[in-house]
């Protein structure tokens, strides 16, 4: 059985915080923030790609915990499967009730609570948008197209290789979003919220993986290296930024994955920086809140939407003074606050009970 990584907990922490930044910044209306006469606004906008790292992070687990296995068959396919229904589905089922209630209580939306149930019930969300009951769910349908995939790899890698494997896979899925777009234009938006535009992200985990698993592979001057991974990552930002999407009103979504395929690189890079570090990214991503908040990342993101909303309105009502970022700084520390006790809540009920159910590297 593999030991928990417990820098991975600080990621999982620092994306958790990033998207409970986006998602602040966005209800308070974008304010940008100026440093002298450079606006540093879309730097801090990167904060919402944590959902990116995330998924790089889940690639990275997902191959990480079950490559050693060298015997990987079609029955362990569905072990596979049963064990990630059972990791995620309590918490995310459960937030899901609570959504409803919460939007016909408190917000007199009469939804038809049946049918937005039903249709999270199977991870549906995004396929019918008239029953979404929450927007940032569609990772969650992102996530189980990608568990559908990777048992291929862990399978056939044992039967014509890794590369192979991983190349024949990976590169089908790339290119097939390529000629989509080429096909399909800007006829095909709600196709980058799946695995279609996705699917580099979660490679660029598996590669950072493999590469921890061989360990064989060192990168000197790791200051050097860090800054590098951070460049790429911005600059894959800023390919999916509005600036550069409307360079091309047929053809944007070609920047839309490009920019996706280079923040996976960028994000791999600094996990396997953080994974294989025994100095100061261990100290920082492995301190004891980075290590508890991390652990209960996946509640904080599930129920963030949840809270978002009520304090932008109170911070809005009572501080109507707060200028630039200084509002949604404001309403992100106190949603998180909030947040911490709620997800501790919905992690000892939901998800730690089915933590040895749901563990990837047990029988």
């Amino acid at each position: 059985m593999r030991q928990r990584i417990q820098t991975l907990d600080g990621l999982r922490f620092i994306a958790a915080m990033g998207v409970l930044w986006i998602h602040c910044w966005v209800i308070h209306g974008n304010p940008r923030c100026y440093v002298g006469k450079i606006d540093i606004s879309d730097f801090l906008a990167l904060g919402g790609n944590g959902v990116d790292l995330f998924f790089v992070i889940s690639g990275f687990c997902m191959y990480y915990f079950y490559a050693s296995k060298s015997n990987f068959s079609y029955h362990d396919f569905y072990r596979f499967l049963l064990k990630r229904w059972f990791r995620l589905s309590p918490a995310f089922y459960a937030s899901v009730v609570i959504y409803i209630v919460t939007a016909n209580v408190f917000y007199n939306a009469r939804l038809n609570s049946i049918y937005y149930f039903l249709h999270s019930l199977f991870y549906l969300n995004f396929i019918e948008s008239q029953f979404v009951i929450a927007g940032h769910f569609w990772t969650l349908t992102v996530e189980w197209q990608f568990y559908f995939i990777v048992p291929f790899l862990l399978i056939y890698q044992n039967i014509i290789g890794f590369k192979k494997t991983f190349i024949l896979i990976f590169a089908a899925i790339y290119l097939t979003a390529i000629v989509s777009v080429l096909i399909l234009q800007n006829h095909m938006d709600l196709l980058t919220y799946t695995i279609l535009f996705r699917s580099a992200e979660f490679g660029c985990g598996i590669l950072s993986a493999r590469l921890l698993l061989k360990k064989d592979f060192v990168l000197l001057n790791r200051v050097a290296w860090l800054a590098a991974f951070i460049a790429v990552t911005y600059l894959g930002r800023i390919l999916v930024s509005n600036a550069i999407l409307s360079l091309s009103a047929e053809f944007y979504n070609l920047f839309k994955l490009a920019g996706f395929t280079l923040m996976g690189f960028g994000f791999a890079g600094i996990l396997y920086l953080s994974v294989t570090s025994v100095k100061w990214l261990n100290l920082v991503l492995g301190n004891v809140l980075f290590k508890k908040m991390g652990r209960i990342s996946y509640s904080f993101y599930l129920l963030h939407a949840l809270i978002i909303p009520v304090v932008a309105e109170f911070v809005i009502k009572y501080a109507p003074g707060l200028k630039g970022i200084s509002a949604p700084l404001v309403t992100m520390t106190i949603s998180a606050v909030i947040l911490y006790p709620l997800s501790l809540l919905s992690f000892n009920l939901f998800e730690k009970p089915f933590l040895s159910i749901g563990n990837l590297s047990s029988k």
